[in-house]
């Protein structure tokens, strides 16, 4: 979902040089270690830009079915946006790459190379404001004080939820599908995007709980719990409830924060019985105020017998208040 590194780029072009080619042969003819290669060999499998056939010992590494028509023509501009770009039809098909692109500019009588410009300048703009692949959404923090207690340390976004006129961006397109249709693959390929952020925060953050914010609509199919699975963080798990309710109101059908704040305080529910001596990552599917990580950062510190650090994570939220990328 991210821009691809030249490293990257080389080896994506050096195999649709020579592919089918095996992971030896391609590190060899790179100069590159395996245990390298195989990171950057990850990234273009997960954008689907390559795919593998055979079996192991004998695995080769060629240019994705998906893609195959359209790499040879695509220069730098286009695969960023075969990178990032997913078009979901009102049938609910879901186009990817620079055909999904296509799509969305005919439907709205747009000029495709225009489009393509401003979407390129656009994702730039968003890439420089993120740090270690996620994007810090503090000011949230900072705009929630004269309204209500912040309890957070800090609060980031896998990426933002919709970009302009562009609507959805990958991420947010992959959690809305996710969501709404219970897509297995779909929630596992978010997992995939969203695990090296994850690792780095619980690096840097010196983590030592998790816990994950759970859902308010009844579905068979729960995101959260199918990402949380998929995730496999091995941190002990804290035990956060939604209080069940005949009347089930979701924040965002909530518009002002005032009564966003009053159902996450009132609804989410933490056992005062766990032991919490260490820092925690709270991690939600999407955001728009905050509200819900801050009130239950707070009722996680009113346990804890010490102080510590919350910090919140959502794999999408809301674009509001980042003026240095709000010019277009």
């Amino acid at each position: 979902m991210f821009n691809f590194t030249k490293q990257t780029l080389n080896i994506f072009e050096e195999i649709k040089k020579y592919g089918p080619i095996r992971s030896s042969e391609l590190a060899n003819k790179i100069g590159i270690s395996n245990k390298n290669l195989y990171k950057h060999l990850g990234r273009l499998l997960d954008e689907r830009l390559i795919e593998k056939q055979g079996q192991v010992p004998r695995v080769y590494y060629l240019v994705s079915s998906e893609s195959t028509t359209i790499v040879d023509s695509l220069d730098i501009n286009d695969l960023l946006i075969e990178q990032n770009y997913i078009y979901v039809s009102p049938m609910s098909k879901m186009i990817r790459g620079v055909n999904g692109f296509g799509v969305w500019c005919k439907k709205n009588n747009f000029e495709v190379e225009k489009e393509k410009h401003l979407f390129v300048k656009k994702f730039n703009e968003v890439s420089k404001i993120r740090k270690n692949g996620v994007i810090s959404a503090k000011y949230k923090l900072v705009e929630c004080k004269n309204k209500q207690v912040v309890f957070l340390d800090h609060l980031y976004y896998g990426d933002f939820y919709t970009v302009d006129h562009f609507g959805k961006t990958k991420l947010g397109q992959l959690v809305y599908v996710g969501k709404s249709s219970q897509n297995k693959e779909v929630i596992n390929e978010v997992s995939k995007l969203i695990r090296e952020q994850l690792a780095g925060l619980i690096q840097q953050h010196k983590i030592q709980l998790i816990g994950f914010i759970p859902p308010t609509i009844d579905r068979k199919l729960q995101f959260l719990s199918f990402l949380e699975n998929r995730l496999k963080i091995d941190l002990p798990k804290l035990s956060i409830n939604k209080i069940p309710s005949s009347t089930k109101v979701a924040q965002k059908t909530l518009h002002k924060l005032e009564d966003r704040i009053i159902n996450a305080k009132n609804t989410i529910a933490v056992n005062p019985n766990q032991e919490i001596e260490g820092n925690v990552l709270l991690i939600d599917d999407a955001v728009g105020s905050g509200a819900t990580l801050n009130q239950t950062a707070g009722k996680i510190k009113k346990i804890a017998k010490k102080d510590i650090k919350v910090i919140g994570y959502s794999v999408v939220g809301s674009i509001k208040g980042f003026e240095v990328i709000s010019e277009i």
